[in-house]
């Protein structure tokens, strides 16, 4: 499995003012199971179309972020990132205080 990076996320990210360093390590947190990171699904409303969202806490910030990706054949493509807002927050500090690791 390759990680894919979505052509337009660079500027996506720029959009949205997102570190991109920040995107990179939660990715990595996921890939090799350093830290916690909340894996979830999110379907579009409008498409029907089935994402998957990675949210966590880059190594370098507290501010939490949700990256979203979806598979595309044997390989994932990252296409695009947010800083999450104030009641994502609380939702996932709410994951993070009751985990099972």
């Amino acid at each position: 499995m390759a990680i894919v990076w979505f052509w337009a996320l660079a500027a996506m990210m720029e959009r949205y003012d997102v570190n991109p360093d920040d995107v990179f390590d939660l990715v990595n947190a996921w890939v090799t199971a350093t830290r916690p990171v909340w894996f979830r699904t999110a379907t579009d409303p409008a498409t029907g179309l089935t994402t998957f969202v990675l949210w966590g806490h880059p190594d370098n910030t507290n501010k939490p972020i949700a990256v979203y990706a979806r598979r595309k054949g044997r390989d994932t493509e990252v296409y695009a990132a947010r800083y999450l807002d104030a009641d994502q927050i609380a939702e996932f500090e709410k994951w993070e205080a009751t985990r099972n690791d």
